[in-house]
């Protein structure tokens, strides 16, 4: 059961997601059959799997949210946002027993309390969306407004004196054959039975897409058998059964149940058909009749129908029985028979190919379905690990190839290093590029959880937004991935509070009174780009001014110099917030600067632009991968460094006379702009080997972009690009600013890599 488990937990997880990601679709597509289907799928599969666990509440809670959604399917329920809501609660109450059937294996002790107040709650707005819909009459459903004939006419089944009739409505689980259930044995086996019909519960779909394995019939009948033997019947499957008693006395004016029931038979008998044929009717007629003159209230004796039966068996015509039937049947004129004017169930021939279709592929498919196999988290982040140590191993065999030849003298073998090393390497790249392919995850595993947010706080705040998302398919690291969950939520919690309008605040600007709200991801070079934006009143710099001045972010003199944009950038500063009241959603001071934070500590930054009026965009940009990292080794004052490739723009050589003093710092002109120079020698308080400059060729400068500005970076020479699995700092310099972590070279140095951000700032 522990491997059983473990299947389900992951499984019934994303078909969760999935339901409660179709219900929020079918909220604002009510009339899609496709979502409806898929949505209840993923409840009857979670109710079907919980079976094979001791989790009846669950199971329950996911019938009962099947039924809602079966009336909604059949047309009989209207989907409201009410029904959604409960719906979506119930999922969320079934993922918390999922989760505790993961930790302890069982479900909390008031699971079975709470499995009844939710499936009470379901089936009343079942029951009053049925009751607002007033359907159609449809025979077999008792309990409905109109009663349908099969009920009001099945007040008579039984002569005077004769006790109760039951009517009995059988809907087996559709896929109740892989629990080794036989829906039609087990009717069969109603005791006393006085009638019964066997209907299809949905519409028959094409021959080339039916479903052998899907049970799609409803079981009728009448029975004359005590409550309890037919409770007892059907005690395995009680919630897919209905029992009605019905009354006793007939309704004036209208025919019997036993006269539909036989007017049913007579055209049985009537219709056209062969020899063979007309003597299967003639047993399958004798049969009911024998069954309901045993039950009582037929108006002939047991001896008149044997004899007219084996009449009719011997002669090989129908007409001793038509006979036996006719003087019996009053017929009224609206007549519904309570069996189908249709031969009786036969043995089904064999099943014969569909013409056209090539049995050895599955059905729907024009060729082989492509194979995917699960692979655990930890056999991933091994693999991760892996590659990191391969790019390692292979880094050391330059150093080889360089010690071969100063060391030992030997050139041609250093040549042959070098040949292999370009080998090794392109097979290590290429194999690093396709377990990052494995590892990675699509950003939608963080954007499927924003349109139950989006919809539930716009709901609670009055305001109407239609989530857009695109690019769901754009993959990342799973790390990063993960690390968007929060910083997304702080800015979509922002966006609705602080951004969209009310509608009437909207209509009266002009603007439609629907929000729209974009949650967009794309890829950009080696970087993942995460943008939500909104068609809101956007961001005033002149409020955000005058916010900062009174929280003491800056002092006046400063805020009255900031630009627009850089007014706007405050937004990110720890402990700033516009909102004049603290509430659920905002209000604290915590929120945006946690999203800068989070980006930049796996190497990415947050941005935002706005126009008053018109709406606010926030961009996150983050590295697609944090496995290994691309870095530019360089010297300074004798010891090497690592910088990020992602922060340089170029390198150049400089020579002492494009430099340029302003004030107490350096500068130089490139294509027109003045960049700052920077030496990092300096930066890193490091005492100089000597003069600056590297002679004739000039000082060499690293152009770097960091948070928007660009700087030159002084060197004291270049070295390689290398691969690298970086490892943060632990213990003591856990907590030393201006470095990213520390690598491993391939000659077994340590390499110190930098994050020019905390030092550049």
């Amino acid at each position: 059961m522990n491997d059983l488990l473990a299947t389900f937990v992951p499984e019934a997880r994303d078909l969760l997601q999935a339901a409660a990601s179709g219900l929020l679709r079918l909220e604002r597509s009510a009339g899609d059959a496709a979502l409806v289907n898929e949505v209840f799928r993923a409840l009857h599969t979670i109710k079907g799997s919980s079976g094979l666990f001791d989790a009846a509440a669950l199971t329950r809670v996911a019938h009962a949210g099947e039924d809602l959604l079966d009336g909604v399917r059949a047309g009989r329920t209207v989907l409201t946002p009410d029904m959604v809501d409960l719906l979506l609660d119930s999922l969320d109450q079934l993922g918390r027993w999922i989760d505790s059937l993961e930790r302890e294996g069982c479900l909390p002790g008031d699971a079975d309390a709470v499995a009844r107040r939710t499936a009470a709650g379901l089936h009343a707005l079942m029951a009053a969306g049925d009751a607002a819909q007033e359907p159609e009459p449809c025979p077999g459903s008792p309990g409905t407004a109109d009663a349908t004939a099969w009920l009001r006419d099945a007040a008579t089944a039984r002569a005077p004196g004769c006790g109760p009739v039951l009517s009995v409505r059988y809907a087996p689980d559709g896929g109740c054959f892989y629990r080794g259930e036989d829906p039609l044995n087990l009717f069969r086996q109603v005791p006393d039975l006085l009638g019964m019909r066997i209907t299809p519960g949905a519409a028959w779909p094409p021959p080339g897409e039916l479903d052998p394995y899907l049970c799609n019939l409803v079981f009728h009948a009448l029975t004359a058998a005590p409550l309890a033997a037919v409770e007892h019947l059907f005690r395995y499957v009680a919630d897919q059964v209905q029992i009605t008693a019905l009354p006793a006395e007939p309704e004036s004016g209208g025919a019997t149940v036993v006269e539909r029931i036989l007017s049913g038979q007579r055209r049985i008998l009537e219709a056209p058909a062969d020899a063979e044929e007309t003597l299967r009717r003639i047993a399958a007629v004798a049969g009911t009749l024998a069954g309901m003159e045993h039950a009582g209230g037929l108006p002939w004796d047991a001896a008149a129908l044997a004899a007219a039966a084996a009449d009719a068996a011997g002669e090989g015509s129908a007409a001793p029985l038509l006979a036996l039937l006719s003087p019996a049947v009053r017929e009224p004129p609206q007549a519904s028979p309570v069996l189908q004017d249709s031969p009786p169930l036969q043995d089904s021939p064999p099943l014969q190919a569909i013409p056209g279709r090539d049995s050895s592929h599955p059905a729907g498919g024009g060729g082989q379905a492509p194979r995917v196999l699960k692979v655990g988290q930890d056999s991933i982040d091994r693999m991760m690990n892996l590659i990191g140590e391969l790019a390692v191993a292979k880094n050391a065999m330059p150093f080889l190839a360089l010690r071969a030849e100063e060391v030992h003298g030997c050139r041609e073998m250093a040549r042959e290093i070098k040949e292999h090393y370009a080998v090794i390497n392109r097979l290590a790249q290429d194999l690093q590029s396709t377990i990052m392919q494995v590892a990675m995850i699509p950003v939608s595993e963080v954007f499927d959880r924003f349109p139950r947010l989006v919809r539930d706080i716009a709901r609670k705040l009055g305001k109407q937004v239609e989530l857009v998302i695109e690019g769901g398919d754009t993959a990342a690291d799973k790390a990063i991935i993960e690390a968007l969950g929060d910083p997304l939520v702080h800015i979509v919690r922002n966006a609705l509070d602080h951004g969209v309008e009310p509608p009437s605040e909207r209509q009266a600007a002009g603007k439609p009174g629907h929000a729209t709200l974009r949650l967009a991801a794309r890829r950009e070079g080696d970087r993942i780009v995460i943008e939500v934006s909104d068609d809101g009143h956007g961001i005033d710099p002149a409020t955000i001014r005058q916010s900062a001045v009174r929280k003491g972010v800056v002092d006046a003199s400063r805020a009255a110099r900031l630009t627009d944009q850089e007014a706007v950038n405050l937004i990110f500063h720890a402990g700033f917030s516009t909102a004049s009241e603290v509430s659920d959603l905002s209000g604290r001071g915590v929120g945006m600067d946690v999203v800068r934070s989070a980006a930049e500590r796996f190497g990415g930054g947050a941005d935002v632009t706005s126009r008053p009026g018109e709406g606010t965009s926030v961009r996150l940009s983050l590295p697609l991968s944090m496995a290994i990292t691309r870095v530019m080794v360089v010297e300074a004052s004798g010891t090497m460094f690592g910088i990020p490739m992602d922060t340089i723009a170029e390198t150049v050589r400089l020579q002492a006379g494009r430099i340029r003093r302003v004030g107490q710092a350096e500068a130089f002109v490139l294509r027109d702009t003045v960049v700052p120079l920077i030496r990092l020698a300096d930066l890193l308080r490091m005492e100089t080997a000597g003069g600056a400059g590297n002679g004739a060729e000039g000082d060499a400068v690293l152009v770097v972009r960091v948070g928007g500005a660009t700087a030159g970076l002084v060197v004291d020479r270049f070295r390689e690009g290398t691969d690298v699995v970086l490892k943060p700092l632990e213990g003591m310099l856990a907590g030393m600013r201006g470095y990213a972590g520390t690598a491993l070279l391939g000659d077994g140095r340590v390499l110190m890599v930098l994050n020019l951000k905390e030092l550049l700032q």
